[in-house]
Order: C-alpha cells, then sequence, then structure tokens
C-alpha cells in the first residue's frame, strides 16, 4: 500500500505550470467553498489540520487562517457572501474551492434528460468558468495579487472505487463525469489566468482505484460517496501542504565520529561515552499536535512521516543493538542501531515532550474549530443556503463574538509554540544494557517539570470542553 500512495501521488501534483508557494508572515488566507470547506460534518477539516501544521512548523510567522466555507454554496453564492460576510474583509489571499453545488446534477442523473441536454450541460460548465473570473476580479480590486489567489479542482474523485455498491450506477457515474469536467474547467481557468492550482481531484481518484484494487471497501468518502471524511480532510490538508512545497523537517540532527549537525536546531554539548551519548537541543519549530484523528487517517495514507518529520540520525552505533532515547530524562523510545543510521523519526511518538505540548496547541486548534463552526452555521442561515432568517445585525454580532475567541486562541497557540521553541532539552542514546552517567537525564538550565505540568493542564482543560462540546453536537 505505502509503494502505491507513494507512486500516486508523484502522479497527482498537477500545477499547470504555475508557482505555488508557502503562505508567508502576516498572512490572512481566506478559504472560500461549499460544505466539503465548511465541513459541519466533520470534526477536523483540512483549513483546521493546515493552521495546525502551520503554526507548529512556523512559529516565528504568525499568520491566520479563516474558514469561508458555506455548506450548500455555489460560487454565485460565494460571490454576495465575499461583500456581505464581514470575515471576509482584510484577506491577503484566498483559496476558491467550488464546483459539487454548481453543477447542475439533474441533466446528468436521468438517461433522457441527459442525452437531450449536451448544450445546457456545456453553458452549465461555461458559467462556473464565468463566476471564478468574477469571484477573482472582486478579489483583484481589494488587492490580492493573482499569485495570492488559489484556485482548487473538486475534492471528490472522478470515479467510485469497486466495493461500494455505487459503482456500475449510469446516474452516478454521468454524475462524475460532470465533476470532472468542472475540475478540467477549474484546471483551465487557472492555467490561463496564472493563477496557481491545488490538485485534489486526481489524487482523490488515482487513490479510489488503489483501494478498489487493495482493498474495495475503504474510501475516504462519508456514505453519500460525495464528501471527504475525517480522513479524506487530512489527505486534503497533505496535497496541499505538499503541492505549496511547505513539507519541511520540523528538525534533522545527524551525529558523525563525534560530531554532531543540524537542520532547523541548535544542537551543542555532544558527549559521547561507550554505549551511550548525549547533547542539549532547541529546536526551531514543533512537530504538529497529533490527536487518534492523525493515526487513524495514517492507517491508510500513511503520510505522517511526510508530514511530521523529527529526526535523529547516528551513525556507527552496533546495528543489531537496541538503543533507547531519552529527553529530559523521560523514555521516548527504543530503536536499533541500524535503525538510528537510517534516522529515526521521534515527531509523532507520543511519549515525545515536544509532542506533548503540541497535542496542547491541537486542543486549541480545536477549540477555534467549535467557535468557527457556530460562526458559520450563522453565515449559512444567513443565505438561502441555510434558513434564511439570520439578520444582518445578528450575523454582525456573531462575527464579533467569533472574531474576539478566534484571535484569543490564535494568540495562546503562538505564544505556546514560541515559548516551547525557546526551551533547551536534553537528549540522549543509550544501548541497553549500558551504563550511562547522570549527566544523560539532567534538564539543562530549567526545571522542565514545572515547564510542562502547566501546559498538560491546559491540555487536560482544553480536552475536557472540546469533549463537552463534541457530545453536544451528537446529541443535536
Amino acid at each position: 500500500m505505502r509503494r502505491f500512495l507513494l507512486c500516486l501521488l508523484a502522479a497527482g501534483m498537477l500545477t499547470g505550470g504555475i508557482r505555488r508557494e508557502t503562505f508567508q508572515k502576516g498572512d490572512v488566507v481566506g478559504f472560500f467553498g461549499d460544505s466539503i470547506t465548511h465541513a459541519e460534518y466533520s470534526e477536523i477539516n483540512y483549513t483546521h489540520v493546515l493552521y495546525n501544521y502551520y503554526v507548529t512548523h512556523l512559529p516565528k510567522e504568525e499568520m491566520e487562517f479563516r474558514n469561508l466555507g458555506v455548506g450548500g454554496a455555489k460560487l454565485s453564492d460565494g460571490l454576495e457572501l465575499y461583500q456581505e460576510d464581514p470575515a471576509s474583509s482584510g484577506l491577503q489571499k484566498a483559496v476558491l474551492e467550488y464546483g459539487i453545488n454548481d453543477l447542475k446534477k439533474y441533466l446528468y442523473e436521468e438517461t433522457g434528460v441527459y442525452e437531450g441536454s449536451e448544450g445546457e450541460r456545456k453553458e452549465n460548465i461555461e458559467d462556473f468558468e464565468e463566476n471564478l473570473g468574477a469571484f477573482v476580479n472582486l478579489l483583484e480590486e481589494d488587492g490580492i495579487e493573482k499569485e495570492g489567489v488559489y484556485i482548487a479542482s473538486l475534492p471528490v474523485p472522478s470515479r467510485v472505487n469497486s466495493g461500494t455498491g455505487t459503482e456500475s450506477d449510469p446516474a452516478l457515474l454521468r454524475t462524475r463525469e460532470g465533476f470532472r469536467l468542472m475540475s478540467e474547467a477549474a484546471r483551465g481557468f487557472a492555467q490561463e489566468e496564472g493563477l496557481p492550482l491545488i490538485e485534489f481531484q486526481e489524487p482523490l481518484t488515482e487513490l479510489a482505484e488503489t483501494f478498489s484494487g487493495a482493498d474495495p471497501e475503504r474510501n475516504l468518502l462519508c456514505e453519500d460517496y460525495l464528501h471527504p471524511d475525517t480522513n479524506g480532510q487530512i489527505y486534503l490538508a497533505y496535497l496541499f501542504l505538499e503541492q505549496q512545497g511547505a513539507l519541511e523537517d520540523v528538525s534533522y540532527v545527524k551525529i558523525l565520529e563525534g560530531r554532531i549537525e543540524s537542520e532547523n536546531a541548535k544542537v551543542s554539548n555532544l558527549h559521547c561515552k561507550e554505549g551511550c551519548l548525549y547533547y542539549d537541543y532547541r529546536a526551531d519549530r514543533l512537530p504538529m499536535g497529533i490527536s487518534h484523528e492523525y493515526r487513524q487517517a495514517d492507517e491508510s495514507l500513511h503520510i505522517l512521516d511526510k508530514l511530521n518529520r523529527e529526526i535523529i540520525q547516528v551513525q556507527d552505533l552496533e546495528a543489531e543493538a537496541v538503543y533507547d532515547i531519552y529527553i529530559n530524562g523521560e523514555q521516548v523510545g527504543s530503536y536499533t542501531g541500524a535503525e538510528f543510521a537510517e534516522g529515526v523519526n521521534i515527531a509523532n511518538v507520543s511519549e515525545n515532550p515536544s509532542q506533548r505540548f503540541a497535542r496542547a496547541v491541537e486542543q486549541m486548534n480545536r477549540g477555534r474549530r467549535v467557535e468557527e463552526l457556530a460562526y458559520r452555521k450563522k453565515v449559512q442561515d444567513f443565505t438561502d443556503c441555510g434558513s434564511g432568517r439570520v439578520t444582518k445585525e445578528e450575523l454582525l454580532e456573531a462575527y464579533k463574538v467569533w472574531r474576539e475567541k478566534d484571535e484569543e486562541y490564535r494568540k495562546n497557540m503562538y505564544e505556546l509554540v514560541q515559548g516551547q521553541i525557546e526551551v533547551t532539552q536534553r537528549v540522549a542514546v543509550v544501548r541497553q544494557g549500558a551504563e550511562a552517567p547522570e549527566a544523560a537525564f539532567a534538564v539543562p538550565g530549567r526545571d522542565y517539570k514545572k515547564i510542562i505540568l502547566p501546559v498538560l493542564l491546559l491540555f487536560s482543560a482544553a480536552a475536557a470542553v472540546f469533549c463537552g462540546v463534541r457530545k453536544k453536537r451528537k446529541q443535536r
């Protein structure tokens, strides 16, 4: 499965020749879209994962992401909301994810209608392209440069994998073809206008075909075979980061013949003794916080070791011997000398103190998600995509509440990460059965347990609040 996924990712990164860059310090990024961006049905969505990644991996490059998706929205709805939703103002960059609702599905679902509607189907695609152009023009008028407007192909496979029981449904097959044509139009528009493209559909289609061969009942879609489930949302974030060129190591430490080198970290005080070595380590960033949803997604996708890489590589160890890693005196993991020679990744290890801090940050991000969903529901009910009963005054009041809470969450997230990356840790690699000096397990300069206790209390409190909100949501 791992080999299949590597192949499909290499084949699926369609760029159209347009340069795409990582988001930069000070960027306020608006993610416009339909129910897949809104993702009210999922506790995690791809914008949530992106922010989790950027805050931890670029902690000094403070930025803001806003989920501006509305379930049921078409591009025409997005155009109207851009001028009505106060959260749409003040953006530096924008992502446009539309098309699912823009497709006139009734033209594809009935055989008789489909056969006599070629002209209307073509006009539907042209209207989609025209609305994309109108949206981009509005963004440009507000000072957003073209290279800062990302066009996404539809985040839905153009084919359904076998094993779902729907793969031979003529209506569904024709509708999927319509989604493919919508994505083709989005790609063509991005190419013609010189806009960066995020290719979602091709990798999702490749993945569906891979699952068809390896595990026909597995997919990344909800029961409607349309919306990406939580695993699918995490995969969308991975695709986005990969195509941006944003995937970078948390840190890379290499030890060879008594010399130590590092990337994205400051290392010093290396001591090498018989059966053990230790050094002081301060990374410039944290790993992304990993919850159970990420680990569940990784069972199918095998992407965690690409999203999160905190590497320790040690040469010249006994290949068959087993060595324990300690950080600040706490055991993190055990690996063979051969594994150390290749490089071991501790970013996703639960016992890694940095991962512990990162999970507290992830819980704050979940708090952001709860507040975000409450506000997006108000926005949805301001339009015909929802009840239409929310007034302009009620929308503005809801915006103020959301804005204040979101700012507080973001401030706390950055403060926690920026504080932790100033902490020096002691890393020790000790062969099992060997004697190691007490200094290998000391905490350099600070009382680590005093530092981590408030964070663990914060993590527990945030988790309790989020679980309470989640329980209420499930009871609705």
